[in-house]
């Protein structure tokens, strides 16, 4: 007996309806054209989600890809500067200044590389290994570049802008107190404490954002093929807005107030949620195909 059957039997049983609406149910259950007409409604209900879901995915690999590839190829105007080669980096940049930073390794070498504040007004850029750093100038841009190991690079508050590619590699960045954009492809990114706005793209890897007082700017993050964690003192006011294809969004801690929640469907998820009471707050705005989100607040004691 098929479970449609039985259920029909069920609802009899327990007086949810007739015994003649019963038989008229069985009746229509036995007929072949029924089931066949309910077998094909079922078949273009999820063509009809599968199409939705495909014509989502499409734009949104072609955005993060061209983000990604669009932050390589701005760096290939650079390429016929007259570079220094230099052992390692400490120099006083002027106020407004912008910093460029570029990585691209060659077949087999590894990169990577890590932001931090500097405590003076010194930009200073070192490698861990014994390959030198390519130094330049053009209009009001500082550029390195480096070809293999772990860049580390000290960043001072009187830059105006700071803008990473990494062709290969992670990128790390702690307490840099001014705008960022971080791009990479085959790694990921963790960003904690940042003190200005932040935009930052990956493919192939996580994202791990960690928030306190002193973020001041709308932000965003996106990757493809990996999740995102996003962590928040309970000092921190904030309206996240997380979606995703392919995963689910967890929130929790700090008393979150869920502005808007479309669920799960089809592997697609979508959540507006906001943190703390301050009127001014800042907006993050995360993208994740293929992995999940998880937002969470925690106290900074």
């Amino acid at each position: 007996m098929s479970e449609e059957k039985e259920k029909v039997l069920e609802m009899v049983a327990d007086g949810t309806i007739t015994a003649s609406e019963g038989a008229r149910l069985l009746e229509a259950l036995g007929s072949e054209g029924f089931i066949e007409k309910k077998q094909k409604a079922a078949r273009k209900r999820r063509i009809t989600k599968t199409r939705t879901m495909i014509s989502e995915i499409g734009p949104m690999i072609q955005a993060t890809m061209g983000d990604v590839f669009k932050g390589r190829k701005s760096f290939h105007s650079y390429e016929n500067m007259a570079f220094e080669e230099v052992e390692s980096v400490s120099e006083e940049v002027e106020d407004q200044q912008e910093l460029v930073l570029y990585g691209e390794g060659g077949r087999g070498k590894s990169l990577s590389i890590t932001l931090s504040r500097s405590e003076d007004d010194f930009l200073r850029a070192s490698l861990d290994n014994d390959s030198p750093i390519k130094t330049g100038r053009k209009n009001d841009k500082r550029i390195l570049l480096w070809t293999s190991g772990e860049l580390s690079v000290q960043v001072p508050d009187n830059l105006s802008f700071v803008k990473v590619f990494s062709k290969g590699g992670g990128i790390s960045s702690s307490d840099v107190r001014v705008p960022v954009e971080l791009k990479t492809m085959g790694g990921g990114i963790d960003i904690s404490n940042p003190g200005d706005s932040f935009s930052i793209k990956t493919m192939g890897g996580g994202l791990d954002i960690s928030l306190d007082s002193t973020w001041k700017g709308d932000s965003k993050a996106k990757t493809m093929g990996g999740g995102i964690s996003i962590h928040l003192t309970d000092d921190v006011s904030a309206l996240i807005n997380a979606s995703t294809l392919g995963g689910s969004i967890s929130v929790g801690g700090n008393d979150p107030e869920i502005i808007s929640d479309s669920g799960r469907d089809y592997g697609k998820s979508k959540i507006s949620v906001r943190y703390g009471s301050d009127e001014n707050l800042h907006k993050l705005s995360v993208i994740s195909m293929g992995g999940g989100i998880v937002i969470e607040g925690e106290s900074d004691e």
